[in-house]
């Protein structure tokens, strides 16, 4: 499987530094235009099938990209974004306001402790094997685009590449930068 996986385009709490996780925010006019310019980017490939998350930023990132591909797309619920729990909605600085001995405790246990409320990040990657296996079983010799999140896009390059939760990458892909895997 050829697989190109993209984040969804900018939204609000992305630009103001903002935990979106499971919260449902729309692309703003600048995820709009990264969506335009990602479509025409992704125009010259030839996809057999597009996923997306079920959250509405990457529908609508998927909307503008199959809209110009003439392609519908298929909703994978495992590619949602990491529930951050009560973190969501809030800035870096406001959580180590807010929740310090919670954040406290990010720090030094993130891969099994979770936000009150949220997923654990074994838990989030669990669900993304899950999705990965199945696109795997599903589209083996296939050219596969998947629109995804930035906690996402991490737990996939985990996958393709083999590489344990311990060495996950902490940086995500930008707003509809693209990453191309052969799997």
């Amino acid at each position: 499987m050829i697989l190109y996986v993209t984040r969804h385009g900018e939204t609000d709490y992305n630009a103001q530094g903002r935990y979106s996780g499971s919260t449902d925010v729309p692309l703003n006019e600048t995820g709009i235009r990264q969506a335009k310019e990602l479509a025409k980017k992704l125009s010259v490939v030839k996809f057999d099938v597009v996923v997306s998350s079920p959250m509405l930023r990457a529908r609508q990132t998927a909307d503008i990209v199959c809209d110009v591909l003439n392609m519908d797309y298929i909703i994978y619920p495992q590619f949602a974004e990491r529930n951050v729990g009560v973190y969501e909605g809030l800035t870096r600085a406001e959580i180590i306001k807010h929740y310090p001995d919670l954040w406290a405790r990010k720090c030094t246990s993130q891969l099994d402790d979770a936000p009150t409320g949220g997923e654990t990040i074994r838990q989030a990657c669990a669900r993304i094997d899950e999705g990965m296996g199945k696109l795997k079983r599903e589209y083996p010799d296939k050219t596969v685009l998947l629109i995804c999140h930035g906690f996402t896009s991490r737990a996939v390059n985990r996958y393709c590449n083999n590489i344990t939760i311990e060495e996950m990458a902490s940086s995500s892909l930008k707003n509809c930068e693209i990453v191309k895997y052969i799997i």
